[in-house]
């Protein structure tokens, strides 16, 4: 018997209520919605007009929650070629399709040439395989002064965060959210 796949919803914006596909994949597992309703509040004054990158973006919730308010483009980082194309799928069905785009391939081939172009950059990489350490590291250094980085990560990891200021944390489940900032030379 094969699984249906589930959903989640996107909670603000002109998208509310509409709902992405997430597929029964290991290591794929959506941010729920009250920890990104949390994030969107922290964040809301820089999504209007903000070009917002998300990593290992799975289902592209939290670009698409950008997209909903008011982000002018969002860029969708994903390795996973039946994910992607969900993620296709998703922004030719809500209309974002002119103001997004998505890059099939592993965040660490990419996040050099990307992140110095975003406003904001969620990444939430799959657990348990050390990939936000090994985020920070890459992304480190990389990001304009004004931009934010929003970080998920296993709640029982202790990250190292030099070069970067800690402006928000949220600890729930077994995650932690962080809200990052460059520091300053």
């Amino acid at each position: 018997m094969v699984k249906k796949p589930g959903t989640v919803r996107i909670i603000g914006g002109t998208l509310k209520r509409s709902k992405l596909t997430v597929l029964e994949k290991p290591g794929l597992r959506p941010t729920p919605d009250r920890v990104r309703e949390t994030i969107f509040n922290w964040i809301n004054a820089r999504v209007p007009g903000a070009r917002v990158l998300d990593c290992f973006a799975g289902t592209g919730a939290f670009g698409f929650e950008a997209l909903s308010r008011g982000a002018a483009h969002v860029t969708f980082v994903e390795r996973e070629r039946e994910t992607a194309r969900v993620i296709s799928d998703s922004m030719t069905r809500l209309g974002c399709a002119s103001r997004s785009t998505l890059v099939l391939a592993s965040v660490a081939d990419v996040i050099s040439e990307l992140a110095p172009e975003a406003d904001l950059i969620f990444a939430d990489p799959p657990f348990n395989q050390g990939l936000s350490q090994a985020f920070c590291t890459w992304i480190r250094g990389r990001l304009r002064p004004d931009s934010v980085l929003i970080l998920e990560a296993e709640r029982d990891l202790t990250l190292d965060f030099a070069g970067f200021d800690v402006l928000k944390t949220l600890h729930a489940g077994a995650d932690s959210t962080y809200v990052l900032a460059q520091e300053a030379p």
